[in-house]
């Protein structure tokens, strides 16, 4: 994934190292800085290693639920280290203690949580939660899965609205096209579409809802990788309980 920051006299290009893997250091490598001036041209190889980092795994353990998260290590920055990590902690948590607090008294609750770490490199964390969760009594137990993406710089997070300039009609035919990657085999793919967008009633109700999508009431929820940009959406228990799409970045370059 590349990223260009351009200025009236300086033109650098980032090449990014990315790394999937959790406790790996993650380093880019500013290749190439090019500077104008006048006729001049200075062009020298540098590195960044201000955002050097790893990843840990805590774990939130009561009664009988357990959730495993990240947790950012040896960032230069440690006030805004302990900004992205009390952000992190907050957002891996969140649907767990709610549950909790919406139990009735004649209810128990249980909850495995564990994470994976679809993007880490000096300007963004892209991390997905999995869970298996069991009410009882209850029908069934149920998947969760939810996402948290946060920009390195500034400490916020992502949304689907940061990475797709305009959601419109095209690029509901590109989601419609993407690949599926949840639960279920490929040979579910049609079946799980059908599933996921005949939700809705027209395109434009799912347009509304996906520019809605920070609000997480809608379930809706984004990753990037390497490559592609994820989209999650609920769907019914039978279904895998939630249902993942992916866009490679190509399709994406006009949006």
């Amino acid at each position: 994934m590349y990223r260009k920051l351009i200025g009236k006299t300086l033109l650098v290009i980032f090449v990014l190292t990315l790394s999937a893997c959790g406790s790996e250091k993650s380093t880019s490598t500013l290749e190439v800085t090019k500077m104008e001036d006048g006729n001049n041209q200075i062009v020298a190889e540098q590195k960044l290693e201000d955002r050097d980092y790893e990843l840990i795994t805590e774990t939130y353990s009561k009664d009988n639920v357990t959730i495993e998260y990240p947790q950012i290590i040896h960032f230069k920055d440690e006030g805004k280290q302990h900004e992205i990590n009390e952000l992190i902690k907050k957002e891996a948590l969140a649907p767990f203690l709610q549950t909790i607090q919406l139990l009735e008294p004649d209810q128990k609750y249980e909850a495995e949580g564990k994470y994976e770490i679809k993007l880490k490199n000096n300007y963004m964390l892209s991390i997905a939660y999995k869970s298996y969760n069991n009410i009882s009594p209850s029908a069934h137990p149920y998947y969760l899965f939810f996402t948290t993406n946060i920009d390195l710089n500034t400490g916020n997070q992502l949304f689907l609205s940061d990475f797709v300039k305009k959601i419109d009609n095209e690029f509901i035919t590109k989601l419609k096209n993407a690949k599926y990657v949840g639960n279920l085999g490929e040979e579910y793919k049609q079946q799980i579409k059908e599933l996921v967008f005949g939700q809705y009633n027209s395109d434009e109700e799912l347009i509304a809802a996906l520019t809605n999508s920070k609000d997480h009431d809608s379930g809706i929820y984004v990753y990037v990788t390497e490559n592609a940009l994820g989209i999650s959406r609920p769907v019914a228990h039978v279904a895998g309980d939630h249902a993942q799409f992916e866009i490679d970045f190509s399709e994406l370059k006009e949006k």
